[in-house]
């Protein structure tokens, strides 16, 4: 496990950094909803094509995978867009 960690420790660096600024994006977007939603939309995209790179690079991309980070992006739009 932890030989898997520190192989994979600059993906999840990564994937830290792209949640955590779009999540500080939509904080400072506060006052305006559309650029909040459009935010929250990019940043979604932005997870789901990491999320398929990141498995195409390590040779176990599979259409299951796909499907997951699809649908973990897409329950995230809904719980944003019931939340805001």
């Amino acid at each position: 496990m932890i030989t898997n960690l520190k192989l994979h420790i600059w993906y999840y660096t990564s994937l830290v950094g792209i949640l955590s600024f779009g999540f500080l994006f939509v904080y400072l977007a506060s006052p305006n909803r559309g650029l909040q939603m459009l935010l929250v939309i990019s940043t979604t995209i932005v997870y789901i094509s990491w999320g398929i790179i990141h498995h195409l690079l390590n040779h176990d991309l599979h259409a299951k995978i796909v499907v997951e980070y699809m649908l973990i992006g897409i329950l995230g739009l809904a719980f944003v867009f019931l939340v805001l």
